[in-house]
């Protein structure tokens, strides 16, 4: 079965790039789409998934929220979370919140296939 991969990112095209260059570098995994944190909830809470990409900076319900949601929903799920907004204090709350990894914006497909797969439970992908 292949891995299911959740992009939560309000900027569409950005998110429709990253989930296309996902299914270049990592072939046998499913990518799905979520434009605000309120619909990431809405698919978290009918799906599993097996790693969470999350921008930051959403309006509404933002990463954050997002991460504190996905925990009372999944605990064990790994989270990555994208950003051009870091800082010191938002990397010990993220790490506080369980998060696996940070990335800054901008970054290129090779570089977040190699941390999602990373990230990702063992077995759950093949190389591409």
């Amino acid at each position: 079965m292949p891995a299911r991969i959740l992009i939560v990112d309000d900027e569409k095209q950005l998110a429709q790039s990253l989930r296309s260059a996902l299914l270049m570098e990592i072939p046998d995994c499913a990518v799905d789409l979520a434009h605000s944190g309120e619909e990431a909830l809405s698919r978290l809470a009918g799906a599993a998934y097996n790693l969470i990409l999350a921008d930051l900076r959403m309006p509404g319900v933002g990463g954050m929220e997002l991460i504190r949601g996905l925990r009372y929903l999944d605990a064990q799920v790994p989270v990555v979370l994208m950003t051009g907004y870091g800082s010191p204090q938002l990397l010990e709350e993220a790490r506080l919140l369980g998060v696996h990894s940070y990335l800054d914006k901008p970054f290129d497909a090779a570089q977040i296939a190699g941390l999602l797969r990373q990230a990702l439970p063992q077995g759950s992908v093949q190389d591409g």
